[in-house]
């Protein structure tokens, strides 16, 4: 079994990510910017140089095109950070929407038990999620950056938690 198809490394990784967005808000974009563009990058660069090495060229197999755009799309990453952060708040802005959707819906398939448990209070955060996704998407630079990792940070900590809570009361 694939270790991230465990619901519990999930939840784990869930609530790691939220509280390094929230101990480090003002380093976590670029931080991560500067990861993502080394995990594409690297392998990238890997394939680009056992193609040249291995002399795939003199047998005409045709050139990794693929990875050379993968290799640019990498280093602009790590080269130009601050771009990318003005693309990442909407894409941290649809992430919060579809966080707070997803919630929605799997306390709607779970509606008899959290009659029982919780009640509405359980719908109260997967909607204030929603609410401030949309916020983010309809006014994005508004807030700042730091205010918008905080957010982000905050969601996905408690959505770990709430995952966490969920999964041991399933079991």
């Amino acid at each position: 079994m694939n270790v991230f198809q465990n619901p519990l490394v999930r939840i784990i990784a869930s609530i790691a990510v939220g509280l390094l967005l929230l101990l480090y808000p003002n380093a976590a974009l670029p931080t991560i910017l500067l990861i993502i563009g080394i995990l594409v990058g690297v392998p990238s660069l890997y394939t680009i140089l056992a193609y040249l090495l291995s002399g795939a060229s003199k047998r005409n197999e045709p050139f990794p095109v693929l990875s050379a755009i993968l290799l640019l799309f990498g280093c602009s990453l790590i080269l130009v950070p601050s771009w990318y952060i003005g693309v990442t708040i909407y894409v941290l802005g649809g992430a919060l929407v579809l966080i707070g959707v997803y919630q929605l819906l799997y306390l709607l398939t779970l509606k008899k038990t959290i009659k029982r448990k919780a009640g509405w209070v359980s719908y109260l955060l997967p909607v204030i999620i929603l609410l401030i996704g949309i916020e983010i998407l309809v006014n994005p630079f508004s807030a700042t950056e730091r205010i918008i990792v905080a957010t982000f940070g905050a969601a996905t900590l408690l959505y770990g938690i709430t995952d966490l809570l969920y999964y041991i009361r399933l079991r």
